[in-house]
């Protein structure tokens, strides 16, 4: 075994600080999580749908259009 190749237990050991570390760090930012409070989310999901009102809206305008001026072309 040469000089710069580390020991099998010492492979294993430095995976299971680096397995231990990860989890440390993934419970340090879950508990940074903070759910929305229902008015939150009442007023999110009102944004959400008027903005898809607005988009169907839109969507149905260049629909409307783009048909127009294929059945214009078309005869």
């Amino acid at each position: 075994m040469s000089d710069k190749e580390p020991a099998v237990g010492s492979q294993k050991k430095s995976l299971i600080l680096r397995i231990r570390k990860f989890v440390a760090e993934v419970r340090k930012e879950v508990s940074q999580i903070v759910c929305p409070t229902r008015h939150d989310a009442g007023i999110t999901t009102l944004i959400v749908c008027i903005l898809a009102f607005i988009m169907s809206l839109y969507l149905l305008l260049v629909d409307r259009s783009i048909l127009f001026i294929v059945q214009s072309i078309m005869g």
